[in-house]
């Protein structure tokens, strides 16, 4: 039986984020290999998180090898469908047009994933939603959660598939006999865990450990992330305006098994992101397949991985008050945090292992091939 022939057309690190990480994932998956005849174009337009948004001289030669690439494997290696990870937004979204527009030239169908929102918002005008029109028309599309389809309701009628993020169950396999750091006593670790950004509530959080500070809470607060739009200074420089040099420390950008060891090392992980394109994070699922109670806000998909009171809490945006609170609780009631983490673990279990996106992933392919 001759195999359907699958072109992946993805984004992959560098840079470093939840959408290339889960590209990367999809192009390594030997079960989707042994069911499809797959080729690949994987893109890269930059190194660093820093160069994001910004106008670059190799980001158009990229674009430009990009295109012809693609145009030589629509021509000699005609594919049945193409995966892509369109951008939704902005300058990106205006590039990643022609790309679609190359493959509707071809007549070739496209399953799009959808790994961020905005479409609804940014789609209020006719010319806008029009375009969005076009560019879905005929297409497959993966949404991330049930909680993001409404993003793409006035722009797509079609079918909608849902298939949530996974990720390896490093947790198992992991042999936790390295700390990257000591570990004071009787004292609670709380982690913040994220690319540096002011729309990751990386401020709101250090905010919360000032209000948590002034109240008879044993805890120290660390700080992992890459710089991106905010550097060390930046974050330093908060964290000594607020007096916390003695409970707060940023660590840096932390990678591979020396960040899973941080996280198994933590009590509790707190994700206060107000990203307006923010999805299906998978910082709460990192920490959950630990068995870390996680505080986050309710942007995107996250209402769907973290069940308020169950698994963690949720707080609404801009509220250090409430991240706070929350973690007084949490901090002050080790059986609590014990029950949250464990119920965590199970969700992840259940429903985020990388086994079960990849199964989800396939099925999708095969229902459309």
């Amino acid at each position: 039986m001759t195999k359907s022939r699958i072109l992946l057309f993805v984004k992959i690190p560098p840079p470093v984020t939840g959408a290339t990480l889960m590209n990367k994932r999809v192009y390594d998956s030997k079960l989707l290999r042994d069911a499809f005849d797959i080729r690949s174009i994987c893109i890269s337009y930059m190194d660093h998180l820093s160069d994001m948004g910004k106008w670059q001289i190799s980001k158009i030669i990229i674009f430009m090898k990009t295109m012809f690439m693609l145009i030589k494997e629509l021509i000699y290696h005609r594919p049945d469908l193409t995966y892509f990870q369109i951008s939704p937004l902005g300058y990106a979204f205006l590039r990643d047009i022609i790309f679609v527009a190359i493959m509707k030239l071809f007549s070739i169908k496209i399953i799009f994933h959808i790994r961020g929102k905005g479409i609804k918002n940014k789609s209020t005008k006719p010319f806008k939603r029009l375009l969005y029109r076009w560019v879905f028309l005929n297409s497959v599309i993966i949404c991330l959660s049930d909680l993001l389809i409404y993003d793409i309701a006035d722009v797509f009628f079609g079918r909608v598939h849902v298939v949530n993020n996974g990720i390896p169950d490093v947790a198992s396999s992991l042999k936790l006999n390295i700390t990257p750091f000591k570990r004071s006593a009787n004292i609670i670790r709380l982690l913040f865990l994220s690319n540096l950004d002011e729309g990751k509530g990386i401020y709101d959080f250090i905010t919360a450990m000032g209000l948590l500070s002034t109240k008879s809470c044993q805890f120290e607060a660390i700080i992992v992330g890459a710089e991106a739009k905010l550097t060390r200074y930046d974050i330093d420089s908060f964290i000594s305006q607020l007096g916390l040099q003695n409970c707060v420390k940023y660590l840096g950008a932390i990678y591979g098994d020396e960040k899973w060891q941080t996280i198994s090392s933590t009590d509790v992980v707190v994700f206060p992101t107000k990203y307006a394109n923010e999805a299906f994070p998978a910082i709460p699922i990192e920490a959950m397949q630990f068995g870390k109670p996680v505080i986050a806000t309710k942007e995107g998909a996250i209402p769907d991985i973290v069940e308020d009171g169950v698994t963690g809490f949720l707080v609404d945006n801009d509220s250090p008050e409430q991240i706070a609170e929350k973690l007084e609780i949490l901090i002050n009631d080790s059986m609590l945090r014990e029950a949250m983490g464990k119920a965590g673990r199970k969700k992840y279990e259940t429903k985020y292992r990388l086994e079960t996106f990849e199964l989800n992933l396939l099925k999708v392919f095969k229902d459309v091939s």
